[in-house]
């Protein structure tokens, strides 16, 4: 549930050709995404079904080797699938479930908040995977056994409280992307 902003020159400021520290994690923690953003709002999106919407105007750049600060306060056994920058206010959420369900969202559904808070509830089916879309784009989904591409514009708006429309017969969602 951490979050962390550091400047790029960072990682492109050295000579190594071995690697270098990007970031400093507690033992059992994993990275869930990366992302490039500066002032944008972002949205994190929870296995168990919560989102947080947050400004990051005040989270302040710190170097490479730190952990970061609270996005978000996860519930035992939760973590954090993704991170998504708000880069358009025409955009919607797109969520996929692990029961092969799928909704786009409006952004208003998830109010804005401090970050550090608890979220709210967008989805009671285990969340695979997310990404902020608006109608020209194409989703790819991969889950496990089958992939799916499907148009953003063919997925239905629906309310944070709703169970979505069924998209890809998989047990598991690995991997979501739009282009």
């Amino acid at each position: 549930g951490w979050i962390k902003k550091t400047a790029l020159e960072e990682y492109t400021s050295t000579k190594r050709t071995t690697g270098i520290i990007a970031i400093k994690i507690k033992e059992g923690d994993s990275i869930a995404n990366v992302t490039f953003l500066d002032t944008e709002d972002l949205f994190l999106i929870t296995k168990q079904g919560i989102g947080i919407h947050f400004s990051t105007v005040d989270i302040a750049a710190i170097g490479r080797n730190t952990s970061g600060v609270k996005g978000i306060k996860l519930g035992e056994g939760d973590e954090v699938v993704v991170g998504l920058p708000l880069h358009s206010n025409e955009d919607t959420l797109a969520i996929f479930s692990n029961k092969g369900t799928g909704k786009r969202m409006k952004l208003i559904e998830i109010p804005k908040q401090g970050r550090g808070g608890k979220g709210v509830k967008i989805s009671e089916d285990t969340i695979g995977g997310a990404a902020m879309v608006d109608d020209t784009d194409t989703v790819l989904v991969i889950g496990r056994p089958n992939s799916i591409c499907i148009s953003a514009k063919d997925m239905p708006i629906l309310s944070r409280t709703a169970v979505g429309n069924a998209i890809i017969k998989a047990s598991q969602i690995a991997f979501v992307a739009k282009f």
